[in-house]
């Protein structure tokens, strides 16, 4: 996952650029390494797949 500008994020899905407040990450629960963030009409049309965990707060992701 690459941090743009120090507070947005690609969506994985729509290449949207979106703020790291309103982004939601798709993690796998046995892999940590693996974050897919989404926006929140991709984070709708994906939803939470069975083995993924999704995290809702990442803003303390911001770099300053």
């Amino acid at each position: 996952m690459n941090i743009v500008d120090g507070d947005k994020v690609e969506c994985s899905r729509c290449d949207e650029l979106i703020s790291l407040d309103d982004a939601n990450v798709l993690g796998k629960a046995n892999n940590r390494s693996y974050a897919k963030p989404l926006c929140d009409e991709c984070l709708q049309n994906v939803g939470v797949p069975e083995g993924y965990e999704l995290e809702r707060d990442v803003s303390y992701l911001k770099q300053t």
